[in-house]
């Protein structure tokens, strides 16, 4: 059975096998886990072998009797479920990220871990203030300024993990035979951005509604980007407010669904308001431009091509015009059985009553964050005069009236 008391056992254990002599923790503080997971704060006696005075334990519960299997075991030993594999892809992303300046590095530094046990201990990040409270809570001067320091952050990290592919999987493979699983295991059970964007098209089409060409091309663009080496670098990938903190520097948490992916989609997952989070109200055009400008002035130098604006404006619109098909898809399905369906009705007409039946699954949430995604995207048409952000202009406004007959009102318009 979990429990406080368990879990700090077993960390201590932890620390003493990794680093040796006789720490101590005490004092475990509930931070709140995301779903089942345990996360403690704890103090650190003083150790000469570790330099924490705290640190941060997070514990997944043991593998229930019946959970699905995400990857077999190649040696007979014990089958990995999705929370295992969860896990494992963490461990892999804070080995690699731990190897960075601490300039650049993105998050805590990771300590120790067992994946038997599902323990991760972590250096502490300190106190500080999530996005959600950031975007909600502050003034528009402070909005800002955050915006301002994440784009500096995301910059810098994207530059620095440029090129960094291999490492990273190297380091997968070995964690793979450590556990005995297949390497393969690990990918069918990612998210696959670029599949999940061809499908988001592809459904939409063969069921009624007609994508301008312009649109079609900058989804395919982002679908083909993500197998690419050009713009690929290490993305915690699930960039929503509540795991950005803001202390002295940008926290990012949470690297479930982290690996080196495009890195047009962190810059245009924030522009778009969090897409797959509606707890935040959507960004508006000065904070927009301050963010894209502090993204660029620290990532520029590695993509100098995107210091012409309108290959930049290119590059975030069809990031912004992918994430909209992959919400879609990902919200309606749910992000673990989206590869399991394979029929999609979407009318062309608002009127038409097969898409308030297609879509009436989805929750009034679920509308109203994938409209503020929409209204970002039309937004971001206005940028530019150029008949191709004229005709996303215009496709945006067809899809936005399509949810907003679906009951879809997002909670804050920047217009």
């Amino acid at each position: 059975m979990q429990s406080v008391e368990s879990t700090v056992e077993a960390a201590t254990a932890l620390l003493v096998a990794r680093f040796g002599g006789s720490p101590e923790l005490s004092d475990p503080e509930d931070l709140g886990g995301s779903g089942s997971s345990m996360v403690l704060r704890c103090r650190l006696s003083a150790d000469p072998f570790l330099q924490e005075r705290t640190v941060v334990i997070k514990q997944l519960p043991p593998q229930k009797v019946g959970e699905p299997v995400a990857a077999k075991a190649t040696d007979g030993g014990e089958d990995f479920g999705p929370d295992a594999l969860g896990m494992l892809r963490e461990v892999v992303a804070y080995q690699y990220t731990n190897t960075l300046a601490e300039s650049v590095r993105p998050g805590p530094v990771l300590l120790a871990y067992d994946i038997n046990q599902r323990l991760l201990v972590l250096s502490d990040a300190g106190d500080g203030t999530s996005f959600t409270d950031v975007l909600t809570l502050q003034d528009s001067k402070a909005r800002t300024g955050a915006l301002r320091k994440l784009g500096r952050s995301l910059g810098k990290m994207h530059a620095a993990t440029f090129g960094g592919a291999d490492s990273y999987t190297t380091l997968m493979r070995r964690q793979c035979q450590r556990h005995h699983i297949s390497p393969e295991a690990i990918q069918e059970s990612d998210i696959n951005v670029g599949e999940l964007i061809e499908s988001g098209v592809e459904l939409m089409t063969t069921n009624g509604l007609t994508i301008d060409p312009v649109v079609q091309r900058y989804a395919m663009e982002a679908a083909e980007r993500q197998t690419k080496s050009e713009y690929q670098v290490f993305t915690p990938f699930d960039l929503a407010p509540d795991n950005v903190m803001l202390t002295t520097n940008v926290v990012l948490l949470d690297y479930e669904w982290a690996g080196f992916r495009d890195a047009a989609f962190d810059v245009a997952c924030v522009v778009a308001g969090f897409p797959q989070d509606n707890s935040t109200p959507s960004l508006d055009e000065p904070e927009t431009t301050e963010f894209l400008a502090a993204w660029r002035a620290e990532a520029q130098h590695i993509w100098p091509v995107l210091s012409d604006d309108e290959v930049f404006h290119d590059w975030v619109m069809s990031a912004l015009i992918g994430w909209a098909f992959l919400s879609l898809i990902m919200m309606y399905y749910g992000r673990l059985s989206v590869a399991e369906h394979s029929s999609f009705v979407f009318g062309e007409d608002p009127d038409n009553q097969e898409v308030s039946r297609s879509l009436r699954h989805m929750s009034e949430e679920q509308l109203e964050d994938l409209a503020t995604t929409v209204e970002a995207i039309q937004r971001f048409s206005r940028r530019r005069d150029s008949s191709n952000f004229e005709a996303v202009g215009a496709f945006a406004g067809v899809l936005l009236k399509v949810l907003a007959q679906l009951g879809a009102f997002p909670h804050e318009r920047a217009d």
